[in-house]
């Protein structure tokens, strides 16, 4: 299986995306899982410390004020789903899991 977990910023995303990633090896020891997150959250540290692939993204919050920093940051974020999108085709997930949702690919190919 392959499968790719979004979990930025918190902990409270990146550990229960973590602990899923360890139940998936633990039944199928062969999957391929990678994170995405961005370069500035605890993903940085608590991913490729449990021992898999973090892939970046600039994605930001926004802030609740009417700013030049504010719009950059949009900007930005809007750029980081042509990102997320380059890492997915790349992979092809057979799985994404993003805050505790799942999304299912059908089977890429059933004779193989």
């Amino acid at each position: 299986m392959r499968a790719i977990i979004a979990a930025a910023g918190t902990g409270g995303h990146i550990n229960p995306g973590i602990a899923i990633a360890n139940e998936i090896k633990k039944q199928e020891p062969n999957s391929e899982i990678i994170f995405i997150g961005t370069n500035r959250g605890l993903e940085n540290d608590l991913v490729p410390r449990a021992g898999y692939k973090l892939k970046t993204i600039n994605a930001y919050g926004f802030d609740r004020s009417f700013s030049l920093k504010n719009i950059k940051k949009i900007w930005q974020t809007f750029h980081s789903i042509k990102q997320a999108k380059k890492i997915i085709a790349k992979f092809k997930p057979d799985i994404v899991i993003r805050n505790r949702r799942l999304y299912l690919r059908s089977s890429r190919n059933s004779s193989k």
